[in-house]
């Protein structure tokens, strides 16, 4: 049986992706690679934010000024580490490089996470609005005033 299907573009590699209703959670990105990819700039974002703040100026500084502390108490130095000079690189992946596109694999859409057949006809928003999530209303819309 042809599984109904909801289609997506990655919010990070911005990756065409199709899952299927059985996968479905509100995903949001294509991998799990692209999900802490986007939770680490989340998270760098959310600092420098905070470092500009004066709170977050005044707690940078106390702890540069502990870790100051820590350093002098150091007094053993190490040799350096021999230098090799063919070291090698890895290519950091930016995952920007993606460029996937819906393909039909013998005739049928399938889903990117289970693999499973999905029915030619593909949704662009969820199956059931969020049964949890509240009714997005202006309360004040019935006052008066």
């Amino acid at each position: 049986m042809c599984r109904t299907a909801r289609l997506y573009h990655c919010h990070r590699c911005h990756a065409q992706v199709i899952i299927c209703s059985s996968c479905d959670r509100g995903q949001r990105y294509c991998s799990r690679e692209c999900a802490v990819s986007a939770r680490l700039e989340s998270r760098r974002r959310a600092g420098k934010k905070y470092q500009s703040t004066h709170s977050g100026r005044f707690h940078n500084a106390d702890r540069q000024q502990r870790f100051q502390e820590r350093q002098k108490q150091k007094v053993t130095h190490q040799g350096s580490l021999q230098v090799t000079a063919h070291d090698v690189l890895k290519r950091k992946h930016s995952g920007l490089e993606k460029t996937e596109t819906i393909e039909f694999m013998g005739g049928d859409l399938r889903c990117h996470h289970c693999g499973a057949v999905c029915g030619p006809f593909l949704r662009r928003d969820f199956v059931h609005a969020g049964r949890n999530l509240p009714l997005f209303r202006n309360r004040y819309a019935g006052e008066g005033g």
